[in-house]
């Protein structure tokens, strides 16, 4: 039968690099109501998929392993895949594309850009998509750019912004923790210190933006990489909120336990991470604090989607004072995504 296709997608990144596939897999899916999907992932995000959508899931431990790339080639064609969605820039990705014997592949080439790598990308896809090799004035949001790879695959709908059909692709602990129930979650990562803040000028921030938001309670989110970082803003959080528990922090030592507790937050301030996209495919509205450095550009590419969403610029300076005023802009912010200026309840 004509929609009876087999769906590899390749993303061999991050979790925030997967997510944004999500949109493409349903538009391809509606396409092909019968068929079946599989990914080829990093250890990383290899856990993110729903074994409802995502039937397997083969994970690429070492790129640099010739060992490896040979026993997931074959792994991959046991599968008969007949089209692969090359998500990815990792020259790993393309060739294990073409070596997954998918008779249709569909993939970024950056034309006379970079004219070597787009000879050899070229080469690997059956449908080579043009994509910007450099930085633009107006890059286009990376789900509409994996989307593109979607369309020419047989997709002909656009790409779905309605949550609750786009969590069914996730794997989401549905009995997560209810103490992150309707709280302002907060994600701790190291990409909030990268520009000299410390764990008492985040501490900061989170009372300021708890004050200023509509939400009782702030629930620090944190994986097992930067469970140190989330004791350390704990341990600076002002005395009298840990005694009241308006600040408190949750276990999220897997993946899907960690997309519970985002689901069933009320929103979510967290620096420009896969937590901000896990968030916008789950619905719930997110502050996304970006650096500086190419603000306009990087907000408009990897802002959250499908959720109500403000992106920040996060200060350099880490003062006291900065980072109160920072958290009360970011609560004024969680203010406005819940209840608009001017709508009265």
């Amino acid at each position: 039968m004509a929609d009876e296709r087999r769906f590899l997608l390749i993303r061999l990144d991050g979790i925030g690099d997967a997510l944004v596939c999500v949109p493409a897999l349903e538009a391809l899916r509606t396409a092909f109501p019968s068929a079946t999907f599989g990914a080829l992932c990093s250890p990383r995000n290899a856990a993110l998929f729903s074994r409802d959508r995502v039937a397997r899931v083969h994970v690429l431990e070492r790129d640099d392993d010739a060992a490896e790339r040979i026993r997931l080639a074959a792994e991959l064609r046991e599968q008969d895949y007949t089209d692969a969605l090359v998500a990815t820039e990792e020259p790993i990705g393309y060739t294990l594309g073409s070596k997954s014997g998918a008779h249709k592949r569909a993939g970024f080439w950056h034309r006379l850009e970079k004219p070597f790598k787009s000879v050899w990308q070229f080469w690997h896809l059956t449908y080579a998509v043009y994509r910007p090799a450099a930085w633009v004035e107006e890059p286009e949001h990376e789900v509409n750019a994996i989307h593109r790879l979607a369309l020419r695959l047989g997709a002909d709908a656009p790409p779905s912004a309605d949550p609750a059909i786009l969590r069914r692709w996730l794997d989401v602990e549905t009995d997560a923790s209810t103490r992150t129930m309707g709280a302002l979650g907060l994600q701790v990562a190291r990409k909030w210190f990268e520009r000299g803040w410390d764990a008492r000028a985040l501490a900061r921030m989170a009372v300021a933006a708890l004050d200023a938001s509509p939400f009782q309670r702030c629930v620090l989110l944190a994986g097992p990489d930067d469970a140190g970082h989330a004791r350390a803003v704990m341990e600076a959080v002002p005395a009298r909120c840990r005694d009241a528990g308006t600040i408190i922090a949750a276990e999220t030592a897997t993946l899907r336990r960690w997309l519970g507790a985002i689901g069933s937050a009320g929103a979510l301030l967290t620096p420009d991470t896969g937590a901000a996209h896990a968030a916008g495919m789950l619905g719930v509205p997110v502050v996304d604090v970006f650096g500086p450095v190419r603000f306009p550009q990087l907000s408009r590419q990897w802002r959250p989607w499908a959720a109500a969403a403000r992106c920040l610029v996060q200060p350099e300076n880490a003062t006291a004072t900065a980072a109160q005023e920072f958290g009360v802009s970011a609560g004024s912010a969680l203010a406005d995504l819940i209840v608009p200026r001017g709508v009265v309840s």
